[in-house]
């Protein structure tokens, strides 16, 4: 998995500022960067001189970079679907197709000599493209796809159509990019994000990261906003991708012991899982005295509460739960704290053996 930054060349985005954010990328983990030649329609030879400066400063950090190309690029800077080379001199390494292209023209340039890598529309393709790149002999093993992000609000894609899409496209062995918002440094001209997945748009970028992370569809994360903060930045490049951190609030007046199940655990959801909650598999071996966990704040439990068993439940006194449907009270288990709305998605990703671990806000 690598993260990704997006830079753009107008009159908002100076080349010295450009380059300053792809230092700061690069120092806080980033390897990857994005961009767009579309804009070179207008007063190209002037942009496309400070473009070729800032590609130069990418390459002087080892970053691949991928480039948003129309057919009408390919004639702009001297190319064509048979002949990358411009391309591959400017120092591109993928070059994300927008619409335009002919299945036959596409084929070829999957098999262009330079090895530069050829994406697609991650959020448009259809099976049949893919089918019909196949027979054409295109070399699939070049060729990889990218989602579009979505400037405008209530446009971008919803959950559902994301993985829908998504496992199709993957099912071709076909790796699949997205982007995330940033909701420091939003880009104009509308500076409403710039994400795949509407319920993105005004997420934290990393809690956005986690869910691409972890829902395990995504090889690659761009933030789409230029320019992110370096506190996004560095939030998203330091996930743990094995390991599912979620925030808790929790109420007051727990003990030590349920303190430390919550928080000094990392939890195993059980292979044998519930539909009904989450269960935590480490949370009653891992610690002693667990028969010492007294009852208290026994309420109503909602959907994404967490839960400890008190003594009342015997020998399942210390298990840790996360309510997956509203349940009502018992007085053998204590509500110790409830998942924030925006981390439902993160939850709702837990698979039998998925790890898990809290972190307090």
């Amino acid at each position: 998995m690598n993260i990704g930054v997006s830079i753009y060349s107008n009159e908002e985005f100076t080349l010295e500022n450009n380059m300053k954010y792809i230092r700061l990328a690069k120092e806080n983990g980033v390897e990857k960067v994005f961009t767009s030649l579309n804009m070179l329609e207008i007063n190209y030879k002037e942009k496309l001189k400070k473009i070729k400066k800032l590609i130069k400063y990418i390459k002087s950090f080892n970053m691949q970079i991928t480039v948003d190309i129309s057919p009408k690029i390919l004639n702009i800077v001297g190319s064509t679907y048979d002949n990358l080379s411009a391309f591959y001199e400017l120092g591109f390494d993928y070059l994300r197709l927008d619409y335009g292209f002919l299945p036959n023209e596409i084929a070829i340039m999957t098999k262009n000599k330079f090895n530069i890598g050829i994406e697609l529309n991650a959020s448009t393709i259809k099976k049949e493209l893919i089918e019909d790149l196949i027979k054409k002999g295109a070399n699939i093993r070049n060729l990889r796809t990218c989602h579009n992000f979505y400037p405008k609000p209530y446009t971008g894609l919803s959950y559902r159509f994301f993985v829908e899409q998504t496992k199709m496209i993957k099912g071709y062995g076909l790796k699949v990019s997205a982007f995330i918002p940033s909701q420091k440094g939003k880009r104009g001209p509308i500076y409403e994000g710039l994400p795949t997945i509407e319920n993105h748009r005004n997420l934290n970028p990393e809690i956005a990261a986690k869910y691409f992370i972890y829902s395990g569809l995504v090889d690659d994360i761009y933030f789409g906003d230029a320019y992110a903060h370096e506190d996004e930045i560095k939030s998203v490049t330091s996930i743990d991708k094995n390991v599912i951190e979620l925030k808790i609030i929790t109420y007051d007046c727990l003990s030590e012991i349920e303190k430390n199940i919550i928080f000094n655990t990392i939890h195993t959801n059980r292979l044998d899982a519930s539909e009904y909650v989450v269960r935590s598999k480490e949370s009653r071996m891992c610690f002693k005295n667990t028969s010492e966990i007294y009852a208290h704040n026994c309420i109503g439990r909602e959907k994404y509460s967490v839960t400890i068993d008190n003594n009342g439940f015997k020998r399942y006194s210390g298990e840790l739960n996360i309510c997956m449907s509203n349940m009502s009270k018992d007085n053998r288990v204590n509500v110790v704290g409830y998942i924030p709305d925006d981390e439902h998605i993160l939850v709702d990703l837990i698979k039998p053996g998925t790890k898990f671990r809290f972190k307090k806000i």
